[in-house]
Protein backbone atom coordinates (compact mmCIF):
# COMPACT_ATOMS: atom_id res chain seq x y z
CA UNK A 1 0.00 0.00 0.00
CA UNK A 2 1.58 3.27 -1.27
CA UNK A 3 1.60 6.27 1.37
CA UNK A 4 0.28 9.44 0.42
CA UNK A 5 3.99 11.10 0.58
CA UNK A 6 5.03 7.95 -1.96
CA UNK A 7 2.49 8.73 -4.59
CA UNK A 8 3.22 9.80 -7.70
CA UNK A 9 2.12 13.62 -8.11
CA UNK A 10 -0.07 12.75 -11.11
CA UNK A 11 -1.94 10.06 -8.90
CA UNK A 12 -4.55 10.82 -6.36
CA UNK A 13 -4.44 8.98 -2.95
CA UNK A 14 -6.12 6.12 -2.14
CA UNK A 15 -8.57 5.85 0.47
CA UNK A 16 -8.81 3.23 2.68
CA UNK A 17 -10.93 -0.30 1.36
CA UNK A 18 -14.94 -0.12 3.49
CA UNK A 19 -14.89 -2.59 5.73
CA UNK A 20 -16.45 -5.90 5.01
CA UNK A 21 -20.30 -6.70 6.27
CA UNK A 22 -19.02 -9.27 8.63
CA UNK A 23 -16.26 -7.24 10.18
CA UNK A 24 -18.47 -6.25 12.92
CA UNK A 25 -18.52 -9.22 14.54
CA UNK A 26 -21.77 -9.54 15.65
CA UNK A 27 -21.98 -12.94 17.66
CA UNK A 28 -19.24 -11.17 19.85
CA UNK A 29 -21.29 -8.45 20.65
CA UNK A 30 -24.15 -10.48 21.83
CA UNK A 31 -22.05 -12.80 24.01
CA UNK A 32 -20.33 -9.23 25.43
CA UNK A 33 -24.08 -8.02 26.15
CA UNK A 34 -25.25 -11.39 27.46
CA UNK A 35 -22.60 -11.30 29.36
CA UNK A 36 -23.42 -8.05 30.94
CA UNK A 37 -27.23 -9.37 31.15
CA UNK A 38 -25.57 -12.38 33.50
CA UNK A 39 -23.91 -9.37 35.78
CA UNK A 40 -26.66 -7.53 36.02
CA UNK A 41 -29.20 -9.67 36.98
CA UNK A 42 -26.91 -11.34 39.43
CA UNK A 43 -25.97 -7.93 41.12
CA UNK A 44 -29.65 -7.19 41.35
CA UNK A 45 -30.19 -11.12 42.95
CA UNK A 46 -27.22 -11.64 45.19
CA UNK A 47 -26.04 -8.17 46.28
CA UNK A 48 -28.00 -5.84 48.88
CA UNK A 49 -29.28 -2.50 47.95
CA UNK A 50 -26.47 -0.19 50.16
CA UNK A 51 -23.77 -2.06 48.27
CA UNK A 52 -25.46 -2.21 45.11
CA UNK A 53 -24.27 0.89 43.23
CA UNK A 54 -20.51 -0.15 43.91
CA UNK A 55 -21.27 -3.70 42.47
CA UNK A 56 -22.80 -2.56 39.06
CA UNK A 57 -19.25 -0.21 38.54
CA UNK A 58 -17.79 -3.69 39.13
CA UNK A 59 -20.04 -5.44 36.37
CA UNK A 60 -19.53 -2.24 34.44
CA UNK A 61 -16.18 -2.94 34.31
CA UNK A 62 -16.02 -6.38 34.25
CA UNK A 63 -18.22 -6.20 30.90
CA UNK A 64 -15.75 -3.80 29.11
CA UNK A 65 -12.75 -5.84 29.97
CA UNK A 66 -13.89 -8.90 28.52
CA UNK A 67 -15.41 -6.59 24.97
CA UNK A 68 -12.01 -5.72 25.01
CA UNK A 69 -10.79 -9.46 25.06
CA UNK A 70 -13.58 -10.51 22.62
CA UNK A 71 -12.68 -7.53 19.99
CA UNK A 72 -9.26 -7.97 20.73
CA UNK A 73 -9.79 -11.98 19.40
CA UNK A 74 -11.14 -11.17 16.12
CA UNK A 75 -7.41 -9.85 14.96
CA UNK A 76 -8.71 -7.07 12.77
CA UNK A 77 -7.93 -3.88 13.38
CA UNK A 78 -10.18 -2.29 11.44
CA UNK A 79 -12.77 -1.01 12.88
CA UNK A 80 -11.34 -2.09 16.64
CA UNK A 81 -12.59 1.18 18.56
CA UNK A 82 -15.93 1.54 16.83
CA UNK A 83 -16.94 -1.86 17.77
CA UNK A 84 -15.39 -1.92 21.69
CA UNK A 85 -17.33 1.55 22.39
CA UNK A 86 -20.45 0.34 20.83
CA UNK A 87 -20.33 -3.13 22.84
CA UNK A 88 -19.15 -1.43 26.37
CA UNK A 89 -21.93 1.30 25.62
CA UNK A 90 -24.43 -1.22 24.83
CA UNK A 91 -23.12 -3.14 27.74
CA UNK A 92 -23.55 -0.15 30.01
CA UNK A 93 -27.09 0.09 28.76
CA UNK A 94 -28.09 -2.84 29.51
CA UNK A 95 -27.15 -2.79 33.16
CA UNK A 96 -28.23 0.66 33.63
CA UNK A 97 -31.67 -0.62 32.16
CA UNK A 98 -31.97 -3.45 34.52
CA UNK A 99 -30.51 -1.67 37.23
CA UNK A 100 -33.54 0.88 36.81
CA UNK A 101 -36.28 -2.25 36.52
CA UNK A 102 -34.91 -3.55 39.77
CA UNK A 103 -35.93 -0.07 41.33
CA UNK A 104 -39.51 0.01 39.57
CA UNK A 105 -40.12 -3.59 40.57
CA UNK A 106 -39.35 -3.17 44.20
Amino acid sequence: MKDVSEAAPDEAPQAPPAPEAGSWHVPRLIIAWALAVVFGVLVILLVPEPERARWLVLAIGASAIVTFFLQLGTAQREGFITRTSFSVAGSVLIIAVIDAVSLLVR
